[in-house]
């Protein structure tokens, strides 16, 4: 009986150590990470630091763009009759992201401007929450939609800025995106 429990404590003993990290990875990773990243002048670190990090990558959803047209939001919302039905890449400034999952954004190239709105082919993807204010290329086709009320109200309470009409829809110019890069 003590042989057995003197086995099952020696079991136990080299198991949890087993489990330990090693203690020489986490620095290992730290300098290969100070060693990767470009030279900073601050010698603090601070949120504006990490902010200005993180803005310089590339967010990708979706497929890869495949080099489509690139058209700015503007010209589109100028004429979106003409593009209406095309595939091709709108560039602009995420004005506002639905703030449940990520799943629609409106584009523009300044706030104020009338919004282009994206949604995703298939409902496939998603973009990060926090993403208003920052630069997107998105590539998808053109639609021009009339929304119904109770979506025109739904998206409302998401944070989107509509024109309502007066029976409660909505016109709108939309892109179904296959893939984006938010940047």
């Amino acid at each position: 009986m003590k042989k057995s429990l003197l086995f099952l404590a020696l079991i136990a003993i080299f198991s949890i150590g087993c489990n330990q990290p090693n203690n020489t990875q986490p620095a290992q990773t730290e300098q290969k990470t100070a060693k990767a990243s470009p030279p900073s002048t601050e010698t603090t670190s601070n949120t504006s630091s990490s902010s200005e990090t993180i803005s310089s990558e590339v967010i990708k959803r979706g497929a890869a763009l495949s080099g489509s047209t690139v058209v700015q939001v503007t010209q589109v919302m100028e004429s979106p009759k003409s593009y209406e039905g095309k595939t091709l890449t709108v560039e602009g400034q995420i004005a506002r992201v639905c703030q449940a999952k990520g799943c629609w954004m409106e584009l523009t190239e300044k706030e104020g401007d009338p919004g282009m709105r994206i949604t995703f082919k298939d409902y496939g993807f998603f973009v990060p929450t926090d993403s208003q204010g920052k630069k997107v290329k998105a590539e998808g086709k053109v639609e021009l939609k009339v929304l119904p009320k109770d979506e025109v109200e739904h998206y409302v309470s998401e944070g989107a800025k509509l024109k309502v009409n007066s029976d409660g829809t909505s016109n709108t110019v939309s892109l179904v995106a296959s893939g984006v890069e938010v940047y």
